[in-house]
């Protein structure tokens, strides 16, 4: 029979807190619950049953949200960046021709 997996259901928790309240040992509780010892004790834990730390610790990453902040300032100044450039090698192309390499390569191949 396979584990079972993901959130415990109101019959799963009410039957979890009987038999510990019983005197239940976490091992027979897993065993009659079809879950892992590490799932029973971490959800004991966050009933307030027994005390300890639940594993695997979770941290919330704040520094996902301020690295999007970061990267969308840096994606705008980069295409402000782009544009600027773009622009700015249009006019030197339009003023002075003879800066234009793709126009001096093609004369030279094809220009006799």
């Amino acid at each position: 029979m396979q584990r079972r997996v993901g959130r415990y259901t109101k019959y799963e928790t009410n039957e979890l807190l009987r038999m510990f309240d019983q005197g239940y040992s976490v091992y027979k509780i897993c065993k009659e619950l079809n879950r892992t010892q590490k799932s029973i004790r971490n959800n004991l834990i966050r009933l307030g049953k027994i005390e300890g730390q639940i594993t695997p610790v979770r941290h919330k990453n704040k520094r996902i949200t301020n690295t999007t902040d970061e990267s969308l300032s840096k994606s705008f100044w980069s295409y402000i960046t782009y544009v600027f450039a773009l622009i700015s090698l249009t006019i030197l192309f339009v003023v002075h021709p003879q800066y234009n390499f793709l126009e001096v390569i093609l004369i030279y191949f094809f220009y006799d």
